[in-house]
């Protein structure tokens, strides 16, 4: 492994694409699917706890088992996207009368309480840096408002919307992958 280089700390702006059908490796972008906006912050979170096994004779761990496999990843898509509103919001969106653009509708049709899993979709993260910067690719994710999250009306704050996705296993058992965008299957 490579020393650390403070040189190639970079911010990682690029693109988020729903449901890619077309290879990565050698066709064009957005790969057969839906580009939904620029974004300047994206997180991928595990949010797996291992379990300490105690000993009660020895008062101290004597094992540690392996975390679950939960994974978030969230994002801020800037500015107002039609697309990101119809394809991540789905249930919470309808079609302008007079403009024929994207209107979160609150509330909509989903119901809480009720299966999520009819919402999920693929998505990618594509870096603009395809070289130095990984890609991610989640293979099952429902979509929602990041908790806490302010759609920012204001001088001070850049206009845009911060969606979580819960990532899950796709019929395949794949969850997510992360790496250089050529390297990453979409099944």
């Amino acid at each position: 492994m490579a020393a650390g280089n403070v040189a190639r700390v970079i911010r990682a702006p690029g693109r988020i694409v729903i449901d890619p059908t077309d290879a990565f490796s050698g066709n064009a972008f957005p790969y057969s699917g839906t580009e939904i906006g620029k974004t300047n912050v994206c997180v991928l979170q595990p949010l797996g706890v291992p379990f300490r096994v105690e000993s009660e004779a020895l008062g101290e761990a004597t094992d540690v088992l392996e975390a679950n496999k939960r994974y978030v990843f969230s994002c801020f898509v800037r500015g107002w996207d039609n697309d990101a509103i119809a394809q991540m919001l789905t249930g919470n969106n309808a079609t302008g009368a007079i403009t024929q653009h994207t209107v979160f509708v609150e509330p909509g049709t989903t119901v809480p309480g009720e299966s999520a899993s009819g919402r999920a979709v693929k998505v990618a993260y594509v870096p603009d840096d395809t070289i130095h910067v990984p890609a991610v690719m989640i293979y099952s994710g429902i979509p929602h408002w990041t908790d806490g999250a302010e759609l920012a009306f204001q001088r001070g704050s850049e206009l845009g919307i911060s969606l979580s996705i819960e990532c899950l296993r796709n019929s395949n058992g794949n969850i997510l992958r992360v790496g250089r965008i050529e390297d990453l299957a979409l099944t």
